[in-house]
């Protein structure tokens, strides 16, 4: 029970949580939440449930969803690497997929899947990650020298 009233002293987890991380009250975030409408600074379309900051001056920035706060931490908050994945966007919007037909001379090989060729001395049932009997492995092991475990 201590745990717990001291928390509540501080104004609770979310308070503790929130001054602690980011510097801010339980109360600025509900502000900051009141003024964007309740949704993220950024898709304007799911809730916003997580507080952004800038990992290099941890300045609060805005309200961002789950998506959109994960999104820039993948690309680390870097501005010239978040266009690249818009313009790669942008480039395939709309256009029809092109099938190119292979230079003269190319072999195509088989789609990996379920429908790939079968490997050369395979035998069914048995993947090359297996292992091999016991008798072949201590013979292995003696060879290099190795005593039987």
């Amino acid at each position: 029970m201590r745990g717990r009233d001291s928390l509540e002293k501080i104004g609770g987890a979310r308070d503790y949580h929130l001054r602690r991380r980011y510097g801010i009250t339980a109360a600025e975030a509900d502000v900051m939440l009141a003024a964007q409408g309740g949704l993220c600074a950024i898709c304007r379309a799911a809730p916003a449930a997580h507080v952004d900051h800038d990992h290099a001056t941890d300045a609060v920035r805005d309200l961002l969803c789950f998506t959109c706060n994960g999104g820039l931490g993948q690309f680390k908050d870097d501005p010239a690497v978040l266009r690249l994945p818009a313009e790669y966007v942008e480039r395939h919007r709309g256009e029809p997929e092109v099938a190119l037909d292979p230079p003269t001379g190319c072999t195509t090989t088989p789609a990996l899947g379920s429908d790939r060729r079968e490997r050369r001395g395979s035998r069914p049932g048995r993947r090359s990650t297996d292992r091999h009997d016991q008798g072949e492995q201590s013979r292995r092991r003696r060879t290099a020298g190795e005593a039987d475990a």
